[in-house]
């Protein structure tokens, strides 16, 4: 089988793409906007794409042709913080995606809890596994119209880890309990893990 992109139209694209490059991480990008009211967002479109910098890419799209709160925070404040979510918060992460106005606190609605972070404006989520504070290093528009996109890069500056995460210099997965996100509201566990040497 055979598929021409060009014959599909944008929601078939974004599921073929999410399905087959899947599992994705689920991140919830929190940030603060311009009145003070935290924000967030469940992300599947966020990835590290470089070490030197440490860079993490965000794609942001529209919602009802208008920008999302998320991007237009980062345009704001200048930063965001990335958030690793375990599988007892997962629920509560994905219940910030509601169509809620821009004068709600998702992260106090949906039962998480706001800290301070240290390097950046926006707040830490205190429920997460991990949560980095990154500060916008490269913005750039892909597209027009409806199908406009905003790409983010922000630098990692700090990294908080719940205590048993980082051993011997790496993250344990069997401790992350991380999410992965198959497309069409299915989701995985990483609840096993094989070990495969690369040569």
């Amino acid at each position: 089988m055979k598929i021409e992109m060009s014959s599909l139209d944008q929601k078939k694209v974004h599921a073929l793409l999410i399905g087959a490059i899947s599992p994705l991480p689920v991140t919830l990008i929190s940030t603060i906007g311009e009145d003070g009211i935290h924000n967030a967002a469940p992300f599947s479109l966020a990835f590290p794409i470089s070490y030197k910098p440490p860079l993490i890419c965000v794609s942001i799209g529209l919602r009802g042709g208008k920008m999302k709160d998320t991007g237009r925070n980062i345009d704001y404040t200048k930063d965001f913080v990335v958030n690793i979510m375990g599988e007892d918060s997962i629920k509560q992460a994905m219940r910030t995606a509601g169509n809620y106005p821009s004068d709600v606190d998702e992260i106090k609605k949906v039962g998480l809890t706001a800290t301070a972070a240290e390097r950046v404006k926006s707040p830490l989520v205190a429920e997460a596994q991990v949560s980095m504070e990154c500060k916008l290093y490269q913005r750039h528009e892909i597209g027009e119209g409806n199908d406009l996109r905003l790409i983010v890069y922000g630098e990692v500056l700090l990294v908080h880890l719940k205590e048993g995460l980082w051993v011997s210099g790496k993250i344990k997965p069997s401790a992350l309990k991380a999410v992965g996100y198959l497309g069409h509201d299915k989701y995985c566990r990483t609840v096993e893990v094989m070990s495969l040497k690369r040569s």
